[in-house]
């Protein structure tokens, strides 16, 4: 991971208006390792992803979002919303090797925080949030625990969708390594991954945030807001 410069930057936060700040910074090849790796020290080379530390919201940097699509990506057409937790337990371990990073609906990583103010600027009510059991989130633990130890994040979802070869990987030693990685590893990730996300729920900091969408809240106009 690349040096951050930590210091606030210019852009306000899409939800709450509060100064974001750089979390993590993420190479640009998705399948070039991002935990404990060095970045280039050319900007084209990394994505950086920014944080509120209000409502805790985070976001790539130069990235513009349309509020109003990232409520309709999380469900928020139907009944319920659902999207992965920035504030879990399996983020704050995983931070930049977090498994649920490629997968997000939309743009924005959302706290339970971040997800009822979203509800709120785009006109919508939305219940208690919750955290609970689901097979992603366990997936995700899984993923996550095993992407400290393999060349490639989220080699074997990777390879498991076709997206990841030996002949597009980093390198050929590093993708047949992440193979025996992933196989011997990987039933003990399970013994670990397990325990570990159902804490993690009984804390209320599992993987994957739902909430049941209650309508449109008392005084919302017709047309919930977009670009921020």
């Amino acid at each position: 991971m690349s040096r951050l410069d930590r210091s606030r930057t210019e852009r306000p936060c899409p939800l709450c208006g509060e100064p974001l700040y750089p979390w993590i910074a993420l190479p640009a090849r998705a399948n070039d390792a991002s935990v404990g790796m060095v970045l280039s020290d050319e900007p084209e080379n990394e994505r950086v992803i920014e944080r509120c530390e209000n409502c805790g919201v985070a976001i790539e940097a130069k990235v513009e979002v349309d509020l109003a699509e990232e409520w309709r990506v999380i469900g928020g057409d139907g009944e319920r919303v659902a999207t992965p937790n920035r504030s879990s337990l399996q983020a704050i371990f995983g931070v930049e090797g977090w498994a649920a990073l490629p997968v997000l609906p939309g743009r924005l990583l959302l706290t339970s925080e971040s997800l009822a103010l979203l509800a709120e600027r785009t006109g919508m009510k939305i219940g208690p949030v919750r955290t609970p059991l689901s097979v992603e989130a366990q997936g995700w633990m899984w993923q996550t625990l095993l992407n400290g130890l393999t060349f490639h994040p989220n080699y074997f979802r990777e390879v498991r969708a076709g997206r990841l070869r030996a002949d597009n990987s980093r390198s050929r030693f590093g993708y047949y390594a992440d193979g025996i990685v992933t196989v011997l590893g990987g039933a003990l990730a399970v013994l670990v991954s397990v325990p570990l996300e159902l804490i993690a729920v009984a804390i209320k900091r599992g993987g994957m945030l739902e909430s049941q969408v209650e309508g449109r809240a008392a005084g919302a106009t017709s047309k919930p807001a977009s670009r921020a």
